[in-house]
């Protein structure tokens, strides 16, 4: 990648024992800085990744990282400890599919990890090349990557944070993850300074809380079946808060219907459930279905013994073959028998065969009323069990789109919790745009609301948007009163990010 400048990073030339920094890979996050160096001993290219988490430390001169308050220091040292110790597992995996740690160490108040240096492209700029991937290709990437959080997830280890900028596909089409956000999760737990892992259209409901511990395989499984969802569509699902209420997604077997197996199709919107416990809960379990052949779904069978109509048809060929014996006998006697006599053997055999007709057809209707008494109890226990599932799908959806409201809110009031159209804050705070595309721009609104008359237009890359204070619920979506220069309006809290710029704070 090509080498950028960025504010706290280590300058090009400087050297880490054997490692000599030569430029910046990718972005830098909100928790550290990954470079581009070189291994002076052995010749070749490595990737370090710095811990520097930009919520409570900054980095004074040219390499010293220094924390920016003594009460940061507890949550600086916790997240140290997290990141090393994440260093120390990775370092025991040798996947092919996931990146491979050579090295940690401790320097200039901070920690490094060496790891293989990838050569090739992130799936985001795979996908920008091919829009949408075939079957073949898709699973080509998958697998591999099925098979190393097979064993990432068995030794108790989850990524967290899955997307196509973290997956590379080497220069051998071969894919491997990077990445890891455990460390960054970990330390999420522990001080509420620093964000959550959430991208966006990747990131489970779960994720949008660090206060929620019920993560697993089944959080990873979700932010890979959004990949496939973008591999098949060219766009990622919505996010996950916007699906509590009315889901938009437009299920992938819908989309690639014609296009895919089935049951691949099947797999990803099973993966993209909402709720956890509806999801597969481990990656052996998604994978046998992914690839398992379509079969037809069977019905459930009573358990109940319903009456056996074969047995009855037994009996009626036993009567008839007694009944032709019998007559076959009086035949064959009839010059010892007088007609009267004969007659009444008869008579007398097609009673006691009338009467078994009527003793198994009494019996078979009796079955049939116990039957049907049990299937109409079995009913309504069944609609009382249904309708108390879905009251409790509508508590766990409406705390979720609570708690996730209260989230987005606490970015601009921590401290708002009761009467908040009314709440003000003293304090003045600032914030940059984000998620808005380079060629968009990001509305002023005269009042809350999408359809509110547009007053103004930021651009994309602005910063040190003033916060005044006022905030509003629109259904599920949070809207901010801010200012840019001279205009006062509205506009969405998703598309505002928390400034760390040198902001005038007149």
């Amino acid at each position: 990648m090509e080498e950028q400048e960025y504010r706290n990073a280590l300058p090009r030339g400087f050297k880490l024992f054997e490692y000599q920094i030569d430029s910046v890979l990718g972005k830098p996050g909100g928790f550290g800085i990954t470079y581009l160096a070189k291994d002076t001993y052995l010749e070749q290219w490595v990737a370090i990744k710095e811990y520097l988490p930009t919520d409570f430390a900054v980095r004074e001169d040219k390499y010293t990282v220094n924390i920016r308050a003594s009460t940061y220091q507890e949550s600086f040292e916790w997240g140290l400890k997290c990141f090393i110790d994440e260093a120390r597992v990775l370092a025991k995996f040798n996947h092919p599919s996931l990146v491979r740690v050579l090295r940690f160490f401790k320097k200039n108040g901070t920690a490094y990890m060496v790891m293989e240096y990838q050569k090739g492209n992130s799936l985001t700029e795979y996908l920008k090349e091919r829009r949408i991937l075939t079957e073949e290709e898709l699973l080509s990437i998958v697998e591999p990557l099925l098979e190393g959080l097979k064993e990432m997830h068995k030794a108790g280890f989850l990524h967290r944070d899955i997307k196509p900028n973290n997956i590379y596909i080497r220069d051998d089409k071969t894919p491997v993850l990077l990445d890891f956000g455990s460390a960054r999760f970990a330390v999420g737990q522990k001080s509420r300074s620093v964000t959550s892992i959430v991208t966006p259209g990747y990131a489970p409901l779960e994720q949008y809380d660090n206060e929620i511990s019920d993560q697993g395989p089944w959080t990873d499984i979700y932010a890979l079946g959004a990949v496939m969802y973008c591999a098949i569509s060219s766009e990622p699902p919505p996010a996950a808060t916007r699906r509590v209420m009315k889901d938009p997604i437009i299920a992938a077997v819908n989309i690639g219907k014609g296009k895919y197996n089935k049951n691949l199709l099947e797999s990803i919107d099973w993966a993209l459930k909402l709720s956890e416990e509806d999801r597969p809960q481990t990656v052996e379990q998604w994978h046998e279905k992914m690839l398992s052949p379509i079969s037809p779904v069977k019905s459930k069978q009573n358990n109940r013994v319903k009456p056996d109509n074969n047995l009855l048809n037994i009996i009626y060929i036993g009567i008839i073959c007694l009944l032709c014996i019998v007559t076959f006998v009086l035949w064959y006697q009839k010059e010892q028998t007088s007609h009267d006599e004969m007659q009444t053997a008869i008579e007398r055999v097609q009673s006691e065969f009338k009467a078994k007709v009527a003793q198994e057809q009494e019996a078979r209707h009796i079955a049939e009323q116990e039957l049907s008494q049990e299937r109409k109890a079995r009913r309504i226990v069944e609609g009382k069990l249904l309708i108390e599932q879905k009251a409790r799908k509508r508590a766990e959806r409406d705390y979720v789109e609570m708690k996730a409201l209260i989230i987005e809110l606490q970015r601009f009031e921590p401290e708002a919790v009761d009467e908040p159209q009314t709440f003000s804050f003293s304090e003045k705070k600032y914030y940059d745009v984000t998620y808005v595309e380079i060629n968009d721009v990001l509305n002023i609104r005269e009042f809350p609301g999408s359809y509110s008359k547009v007053v103004g237009e930021i651009p994309p890359t602005e910063t040190c948007i003033r916060y005044l204070g006022k905030y509003s619920f629109v259904k599920t979506d949070v809207w901010v009163n801010v200012q840019y220069k001279e205009v006062q309006g509205w506009v969405h809290s998703y598309y505002l990010g928390e400034s760390h710029q040198e902001c005038i704070r007149d």
